[in-house]
């Protein structure tokens, strides 16, 4: 009994199907060859879109577009020239060097550096010229964006000395990392952070009678790091003049540690009015950083490159 009409739908749907696969036994040779009929049209379509593209640059149009290539390299070094220029380091720049009598026909020169640059260190080869040639030559550096004096100590000379200039020859510059170092400011704030406190000068006579002058300050390491060989320039001044300078070197200075430095003057003395120490601290250089036991410090000059 056919109910519904179940029965009837059944049978179209068996001969529909029956239908669509007489159609795939009678017709799958053709449509394989039509599949392969199409692949091979576009295979042969690529082939000779590549093969025009070849010959047109390589044949028919290829002294043209050298043409244009040249001009391109041509523009682009110049681009690449501006470009250096505007990203390279500025010039270092110098006060006028001061030269100051000690007796016994010896002078102290000194002078005041800058490096106006916020992203490059700078490491040279510096003397001070005099009439009848120059002082020993020294090894300096000067941080990014640091004004520091530079001197040089007791030179003897047979004539008076009333000028000199400083040369600076043999200059590397090295640029920071900004992928290592992002900010400068704080991260050099965070190992120079050293406070000078009670920088005095005074006179004393010693039990020959003979004057002398003692500088005494204290060095407050207010860093997380130790160091080694941290240079103090010593300046005397009167009013805004400087009218002595000298240097001494703490070989350890310990993180928070608190030292009292004294610095005796020989020699001519001047009036003074003020004292004023400023510390010198290549914290670029490994070498001044005392590690902790078992610790190895990082080398911080990974931080800049050439």
């Amino acid at each position: 009994m056919n109910e519904g009409g179940l029965l009837l739908e059944e049978e179209k749907e068996t001969k529909r199907l029956y239908r669509l696969s007489l159609w795939w036994v009678e017709h799958r040779v053709l449509v394989k060859r039509i599949g392969y009929g199409l692949f091979i049209a576009f295979d042969a379509i690529l082939l000779l879109f590549v093969g025009w593209h070849l010959l047109n640059a390589y044949a028919i149009k290829y002294g043209a577009e050298q043409g244009i290539v040249l001009r391109m390299v041509a523009l682009g070094q110049e681009d690449l020239h501006r470009y250096t220029l505007a990203e390279s380091a500025d010039d270092l720049g110098q006060n006028e060097v001061r030269i100051i009598s000690i007796g016994d026909r010896r002078y102290d020169f000194y002078t005041v550096l800058q490096n106006p640059n916020d992203d490059w260190l700078a490491e040279f080869e510096y003397a001070f010229t005099l009439d009848d040639g120059q002082t020993q030559t020294r090894q300096g550096f000067i941080l990014p964006m640091e004004e520091k004096p530079l001197a040089e100590f007791a030179v003897e000379s047979d004539v008076p000395v009333s000028s000199s200039s400083l040369v600076i020859e043999s200059v590397r510059w090295y640029r920071l990392d900004h992928h290592l170092i992002s900010d400068y400011s704080t991260w050099s704030g965070d190992r120079l952070n050293l406070t000078i406190e009670n920088a005095q000068y005074e006179q004393e006579t010693r039990f020959d009678g003979e004057v002398y002058g003692r500088t005494t300050f204290k060095v407050r390491n207010d860093t997380a790091y130790s160091y080694y060989d941290v240079g103090l320039y010593i300046l005397l001044q009167r009013g805004s003049s400087v009218v002595g300078v000298n240097r001494t070197m703490l070989s350890v200075l310990e993180s928070g540690e608190e030292t009292e430095v004294t610095v005796n003057w020989f020699g001519t003395l001047p009036s003074v009015s003020q004292v004023e120490v400023i510390p010198e601290l290549n914290i670029f250089d490994v070498g001044v950083y005392k590690p902790l036991a078992g610790e190895t410090t990082r080398d911080t000059r990974t931080r800049i490159f050439r």
